[in-house]
């Protein structure tokens, strides 16, 4: 019963995550699928791997690029040496599109990913339930570590790790963790809190979404 309620939250507050990140450029922080089509033909495939420190590697069977991002909300410029790759947001189909070269550029999450690198059998760009909901102590220091960069100036709500709900595999991982929100003269609350750590195990909040509960 436990395992299918984290099951139900994490589905259901995954899909509020992708709704937030799209107003941000946190939910770039992942590995995309790079297409090259000529009409509505494929003829080259690239793995894009953006990380949250502003820089990108585009990796495929020949050849490994590493350069630097911007994105403001509609408009992601991609920058190695002297080639600039612009592609904008399509919210609609959750795409980047654009051109470069007399070919028409789509950048997406993979819709069948790869397994990840970490070896554990979560598909890198999907979440998977997290078998131990335990807090580990790595992972309360990446919670802590990511809040203390999070809250600035004065702290008026103490958050508390709970639960671990769900995992998702990027260049990186995400973690879905069930948590308490204590706020001064307003009582505690549940919330979701998303905390991404990257390759180098630096962390940080992608998201803190409201958990209602009622029927």
């Amino acid at each position: 019963m436990r395992k299918l309620c984290a099951l139900l939250l994490a589905l259901v507050l995954s899909l509020s995550l992708v709704c937030a990140q799209a107003e941000q450029s946190n939910f770039l922080i992942s590995d995309w699928l790079l297409q090259y089509m000529l009409g509505d033909v494929v003829f080259a495939e690239q793995n894009v791997f953006i990380y949250e420190d502003g820089t990108f590697e585009i990796i495929d069977e020949a050849d490994k690029l590493k350069g630097t991002w911007t994105f403001d909300g509609k408009t992601l410029v991609l920058t190695a040496d002297a080639a600039v790759l612009t592609l904008q947001w399509n919210e609609e189909t959750r795409e980047f599109t654009g051109e470069y070269s007399e070919a028409t550029i789509k950048m997406t999450l993979p819709i069948e990913p790869e397994r990840g690198a970490a070896g554990n059998g979560n598909l890198a760009g999907g979440w998977a339930v997290a078998e131990d909901q335990a807090i580990t102590e790595d992972l309360n220091n990446w919670f802590f570590q990511a809040m203390d960069s999070y809250q600035t100036g004065t702290i008026t709500v103490a958050y508390t790790p709970v639960s671990l709900l769900s995992t998702q595999v990027v260049a990186g991982t995400n973690y879905a963790v069930l948590s308490k929100a204590s706020e001064i003269n307003q009582g505690t609350k549940w919330v979701i809190v998303y905390v991404y750590v990257d390759l180098k195990g630096n962390a940080s909040i992608l998201n803190i979404a409201d958990l209602a509960l009622g029927i």
